[in-house]
């Protein structure tokens, strides 16, 4: 009898491996050229280097072979690449060196004795993964998520490449993002973290994420998750990925508000109101900032391997927004590990606009386990009705 695989399996599948391709090269780059690697700057001021247009190159390739038919959207287009060829070689260069230590030995892939899930696949020659035939077509595929506008209808991939480039540029966390949507809700999420030293294997609750907590020898985590599905996060190694471990969070002990541990970013300039974040903390009695992390996807990633407790994200203004691959995949982690995110109204946060998250629905951001929600939502209205009408 053959057995049906879940739905997206094979979707999840390819974003894993894909994803783990990704996260090798970024990783590569930091250990063979991170003392001489270029960032570029991008319109609003954020670096970005060859390792955010080659992974994107990456991603959009593997999809793309298997899905022609799908969209995509991402951060980073090819326009600087083709206003700089010497920034194009350099890019291109990673993509072939990307192919060149891709292997066809996948044994540790989920799903590989899947023989409908083996017919997703493309070119055995590159271990199941496509990739650019020329710099050209590299740019073109780059610009498949640059150019990307729709996200509410179809099945569209969000992506960002290296969220958190200034501190990849650093040497500590960032993390390598992809997730599917389906007519504007997420279906994948997949995020591969090449720094973060975590033991898969350990308690969950226990383990403390920081930004110089840099897994240097080994190549991190990835995290992925499929709608009314669950959380797995697994080992990253050179030729595959480790066994799957299932997170629930709704195993932990409940915490009393005053240990709650808020996540924080506290370096850089930000629209977020921290002097607010501040006063919600101490409201509940807890200390703040409790975790300091720079990359928002990351943020997610500490909240769904419970080492953290609390994100809050209040605009200094209500036409503030934010861009959607900077949430899209670590949305789906925290949810089917047992947490709740809603924007301050309640609402589920709405991906179906397009690039940007904004509009009143989408006002403000709360994420935490259910049975601390309404304490901190209360606490955050409070603090809001403070500010002058």
């Amino acid at each position: 009898m053959t057995l049906t695989p879940p739905p997206y399996a094979p979707e999840l599948r390819l974003a894993l491996r894909a994803v783990h391709r990704a996260s090798l090269l970024t990783k590569s780059v930091l250990r063979t050229l991170f003392n001489t690697v270029s960032a570029e700057t991008k319109a609003d001021d954020s670096p970005v280097t060859i390792a955010d247009f080659a992974a994107q190159a990456l991603l959009i390739c593997a999809l793309h072979a298997v899905y022609p038919n799908d969209a995509f959207l991402g951060e980073e287009s090819a326009d600087a690449l083709r206003q700089n060829e010497q920034l194009a070689d350099r890019v291109w260069q990673l993509v072939l060196r990307a192919k060149e230590e891709n292997t066809a030995d996948h044994a540790g892939f989920p799903g590989n004795g899947d023989v409908q899930l083996q017919k997703q696949n493309v070119r055995n020659e590159n271990g199941g993964l496509d990739f650019p035939a020329s710099k050209e077509e590299m740019c073109e595929l780059i610009d498949r998520g640059g150019k990307g506008e729709v996200t509410g209808r179809g099945r569209v991939w969000i992506m960002d490449p290296v969220d958190g480039t200034a501190t990849f540029m650093q040497g500590k966390q960032y993390a390598v993002c992809l997730c599917l949507l389906v007519d504007g809700v997420q279906q994948v999420g997949v995020i591969g973290c090449p720094n973060l030293a975590f033991d898969v294997q350990g308690p969950l609750g226990t383990t403390r994420i920081h930004e110089d907590r840099v897994d240097n020898d080994g190549l991190g985590v990835i995290l992925s998750a499929v709608k009314g599905q669950g959380t797995n996060v697994r080992a990253m190694r050179a030729d595959g990925l480790g066994q799957p471990r299932n997170i629930d969070l709704t195993s932990l002990p409940e915490k009393k508000l005053a240990e709650l541990n808020f996540v924080e970013s506290t370096i850089g300039k930000t629209s977020l109101s921290q002097d607010e974040h501040k006063a919600v903390a101490t409201s509940l009695g807890a200390d703040w900032p409790g975790t300091v992390i720079w990359s928002q996807q990351l943020k997610y990633v500490a909240l769904t391997l419970g080492a953290t407790d609390v994100m809050i994200r209040i605009p200094r203004t209500l036409d503030r927004f934010t861009y959607v691959w900077d949430h899209a995949g670590g949305h789906i982690l925290f949810q089917e590990a047992g947490g709740v995110i809603s924007d301050f109204n309640g609402e589920q946060i709405d991906f179906a606009q397009g690039r940007q998250i904004k509009g009143a629905r989408n006002w403000g951001m709360i994420a935490t386990m259910p049975a601390l929600f309404e304490d901190v939502g209360r606490a955050v209205k409070e603090v809001l009705g403070r500010r002058p009408t």
